[in-house]
Formats: C-alpha cells, structure tokens, sequence
C-alpha cells in the first residue's frame, strides 16, 4: 500500500466516523426528540426529526470567513475570522489562520490570535443562558455534545454549529469562552457575514 493509498484509506475511515457521530448528535432538545422516535429508527431519521429552530454541533470544520455577534441596542460584540487553510508540512494537519475580537459594554477588548489552529472535535455544554458578560453558569462545564472546534487558548473555544434539516437558517460559530475558574463568561452564536 503506498503512502497516497494508506492517506485516504485513513481519511475514509475518518470521515465515515465523524460523519456517524454528527447524525448519532441530536439537537439540543434530543431528550424528547429520542421519546418520539421508534427503538430502530436511523441516523438519518434523527436528523430529519429536528426541529425548526434547532442547532446542533457540527462535525465539519468551522468555515473560512467573517463571523460576527452583535447584541441590540448595545456594545457587545464578537467578531471571528478563520483564515483560508494551509498544509502542515511536519504533519498531516490542515491548519488555519483564527483570530477572535470581544468588546464588552464597558468598551473593553479581548483578542485572541492564532496563526495554525488545527481543528479537533470535542465534547462542549449545550448552549445554555451563559451569555456575553453574564458570568452565569451553563448547566455543565463539560458536556456530551461533540463539536468540531478551534481551540484558541485553554478556555476560548470556537465551534462549527448547523441548522438541524427542516430549519432555514444558515451555520453558525459558536464563541464559548471560561474565566480561570472554569465559568463560562461569554457564549454566544456568531453568524456568517463574508466568506473572506
């Protein structure tokens, strides 16, 4: 087997794995979603039965582009930008450009920079009442919703969000930062504003 060969047998595997976990991923509201569905209902059927307004985590990368939060009739706001991928010749990764801008009400900013994140999927709380600024605590630090995510530093995570199948709205990036403490401070959806 050449080297060519065993790379995409590897990235076949791969794909069919966190394809498999995205349809196994409810929607938020799986609970009752699970109660409606028949003991052999499929993956697909899951996906299918979401409701309207749901997200659920994505399994695919966050897309390349301008993402913004901007909450009315004040000055918080989150920006992120994901740069356009690049090969990691030392490894086989895809690396990407990331850059986060938090400005709160006070007119305070948080930057955040990294120049090759790499993608990983990873389990996050469901979205929860935690918002900008807040300091409310999600129900979980951690959770059982696995999220394909760029980890900027130990407690800001960017992480790809998709509408369920019967929704209009489009992706979203979700913007989950801690303090040292482990609380989430800042949880909110970015939507898509440019593709560069």
């Amino acid at each position: 087997m050449t080297r060519v060969e065993m790379r995409v047998s590897v990235a076949s595997a791969a794909t069919a794995t966190i394809v498999t976990l995205a349809a196994l991923c409810a929607c938020r509201d799986r609970q009752t979603l699970a109660q409606s569905l028949p003991a052999d209902a499929s993956a697909g059927a899951l996906v299918d039965a979401c409701a309207g307004d749901s997200l659920r985590p994505s399994a695919a990368a966050p897309a390349e582009g301008l993402w913004i939060y901007e909450r009315p009739r004040s000055r918080e706001r989150v920006a992120a930008r994901i740069g356009p991928p690049r090969p990691d010749d030392r490894a086989l990764a895809v690396t990407r450009p990331v850059e986060t801008v938090e400005m709160s009400v006070a007119g305070d900013t948080i930057r955040h920079r990294l120049a090759a994140a790499t993608v990983s999927l990873e389990l996050l709380p469901a979205p929860g009442s935690a918002t900008l600024g807040s300091g409310a605590a999600a129900g979980s630090a951690f959770g059982s919703s696995p999220a394909a995510t760029y980890a900027l530093t130990p407690r800001l995570h960017v992480a790809a969000y998709e509408p369920c199948a019967t929704s209009g709205r489009g992706p979203r990036l979700r913007y989950l930062r801690r303090d040292s403490a482990g609380r989430i401070v800042a949880d909110v959806m970015l939507r898509r504003a440019s593709d560069q």
